[in-house]
């Protein structure tokens, strides 16, 4: 499935404690949009990140109210919803700033505070269901008082790579999903990865390309030394019934068999789900897959609301001997399989989930596939894609590129830089 047709939620770990936002105190906030539009009178808190041990930012929701026929309260009007993002301090939320104020319509309603230092706050925008919508990017200077530089954009997701002469080449867009705005044009490009020695940062080349086919390609085949060739089934063309998926080997003279994939039973679900209601209808099919030999290594994948769901499995079909192995493994029970990179006995797998709506990534999976030990990487956006050129990994996501350096990650984002004339990469340790 193409990006472009993909709705993402980037989920940003933090280890602030979660504020209870019905009992911020927003007199002070109240006052500053009043100033701007005294017919303000209904207000709410929509989120709030600790800056530092004095500093937070806060984002509240305001508008006029109206009494609805037949309501016993206020409502908010709809149409004239505004959002303001503050630099405040203290119990009382005392102003220090104002980043911004505008008409929520223009973005989603459910934004997430990211805070790098303590010059950049960033909002990133999502719909419900978690459609992005959009981001944007402050930079202040609380010691000058200037205003604040606005930079809006859509952030950059690395869909698809290639290795080619020591480098890593990434198909990326710079999205917006959702609906978009009047003016806002989708970008598409080529990001070159160049990687560089010992601890230096890789450097990094855009070339913008046209936009991508919307078709989906067919599933190549694979082709064994044996002569024989093999075919995942794993995508239904659009219009077609649900058709299973599963494994086509044909043999050297063109006779073409099909293997279904195992599906989870229920007690399996109950053994290794215990907490999560039983669904309805268990669902399987072939995700992520990579080639070693004669056996195919994949991992499960499978819708899980609206009554379905299924088990996280890491599989092997024997090509020779025509056998599924299923290893159900609890530390990704829950979890769809996104990308995959088979690298010496390790076998390294992007997590998901892929509920009603955006999926979204669960982190990275190490597992030894001579050994059977597991280690989970806590990487917050969705893996599409996952290389090794030299001693680093890297994993193409829906939020830039991450790359692990024996046990140091770090996140790699391409965003406008504050003049918006040309695309940065901005570098992030991830604990």
């Amino acid at each position: 499935m193409r990006f472009g047709t993909l709705l993402v939620l980037v989920v940003l770990a933090s280890a602030d404690t979660v504020p209870d936002l019905q009992k911020e105190d927003l007199r002070a906030i109240q006052n500053v949009l009043k100033k701007k539009d005294p017919s303000m009178d209904w207000f709410a808190a929509l989120a709030k990140k600790l800056l530092d041990q004095k500093y937070s930012v806060l984002v509240v929701e305001a508008a006029p109210s109206e009494l609805r026929p037949g309501a016993r309260y206020r409502s908010p009007v709809t149409a004239k919803l505004q959002v303001g993002v503050f630099i405040v301090s203290g119990a009382t939320n005392e102003v220090q700033l104002v980043l911004d104020i505008f008409h929520q319509q223009d973005l989603g309603s459910n934004p997430v505070i990211e805070h790098w230092n303590e010059h950049t706050v960033y909002l990133h925008f999502y719909e419900d269901y978690g459609s992005y919508r959009g981001s944007i990017k402050y930079v202040f200077d609380l010691s000058s008082r200037k205003p604040p530089v606005k930079i809006p954009y859509g952030i950059l997701a690395l869909t698809s790579s290639t290795r080619m002469n020591g480098e890593l080449h990434n198909l990326a867009e710079f999205i917006r999903a959702g609906e978009p705005e009047p003016g806002w044009e989708p970008r598409y490009a080529t990001i070159s990865i160049h990687p560089a020695g010992g601890d230096s940062l890789p450097t990094f080349k855009i070339i913008e390309r046209p936009a991508p086919d919307n078709s989906v390609p067919e599933q190549a085949p694979l082709h064994l030394s044996t002569g024989e060739t093999v075919t995942v089934a794993n995508t239904t063309p659009p219009g077609q019934p649900q058709q299973p998926s599963g494994i086509y080997v044909a043999s050297k003279s063109g006779r073409k068999q099909f293997y279904i994939v195992p599906f989870p039973t229920m007690a399996q679900y109950h053994q290794l789900l215990p907490d999560k209601q039983a669904p309805g209808e268990i669902e399987n099919e072939i995700g992520p897959y990579a080639l070693a030999g004669a056996r195919l290594w994949f991992a499960n994948s499978f819708y899980d609301s609206e009554g379905a769901s299924g088990v996280g499995a890491i599989g092997t079909f024997d090509i020779a001997a025509r056998r599924y192995e299923m290893r159900y493994l609890p530390e990704i029970a829950p979890w769809s399989g996104s990308a995959m990179l088979l690298d010496g006995n390790d076998l390294w797998m992007g997590l998901m989930r892929r509920p009603e709506g955006a999926n979204y990534g669960t982190g990275l999976l190490r597992y030894n596939t001579r050994t059977g030990v597991t280690k989970l990487y806590k990487i917050p956006d969705l893996i599409y894609t996952i290389d090794r050129l030299g001693d680093t990994l890297y994993c193409g996501t829906s939020h830039g590129l991450y790359t692990l350096r024996g046990e140091k990650m770090l996140q790699l984002r391409f965003e406008p830089d504050v003049n918006r004339n040309r695309t940065v990469m901005v570098v992030r340790q991830v604990p």
